[in-house]
């Protein structure tokens, strides 16, 4: 058996899992938030839902890792099977660094209060803002690239 298959299976099993937890904290919650007389979870408090989402956030992380070293482990043994795809990789993580790069340059960075009280700091701010203008740029190269793809076809048929 491939490793990508046994590899989906993991994935598919983590997937299961997480569905099922996901639905026990949700009806846990809804039974929390009645018995407490409020209509939204935010207003529950730490104490009372912390126990309930708890085995969520552990699983979240869980997947997390898992998900990271399974696509670390099927990139590499793509590459180990097509060494001329690394050209084209190193190329795809350049172009993004430089689009990162671009959105750090173009971001600003200024203290800001939240909500909570807390103050996001300069640096937080500006990556955040890095972020976005990196997330619009990617994305109107998307939205580009498709309208293009549809004028071709319209002028090819």
């Amino acid at each position: 058996m491939k490793i990508s298959k046994i590899l989906s299976y993991v994935v598919l099993a983590v997937g299961i899992i997480g569905a099922i937890l996901w639905y026990v904290m949700s009806s846990s919650i809804s039974d929390l938030m009645d018995q407490n007389g409020v209509s939204e979870a935010r207003e529950l408090s730490l104490d009372e839902a912390a126990p309930m989402v708890s085995p969520l956030y552990t699983l979240t992380l869980i997947i997390f890792v898992v998900t990271i070293v399974a696509t670390l482990i099927t990139v590499f043994s793509t590459l180990a099977k097509n060494p001329s795809g690394l050209k084209n990789t190193l190329i795809g993580i350049v172009a993004f660094l430089v689009v990162v790069g671009l959105g750090f340059v173009m971001a600003e960075g200024v203290e800001t209060p939240l909500k909570d009280g807390e103050v996001l700091s300069e640096s937080g701010s500006k990556w955040v803002g890095t972020g976005l203008y990196a997330f619009y740029f990617l994305a109107a190269v998307a939205v580009g690239l498709m309208f293009l793809s549809g004028i071709k076809k319209l002028i090819g048929k």
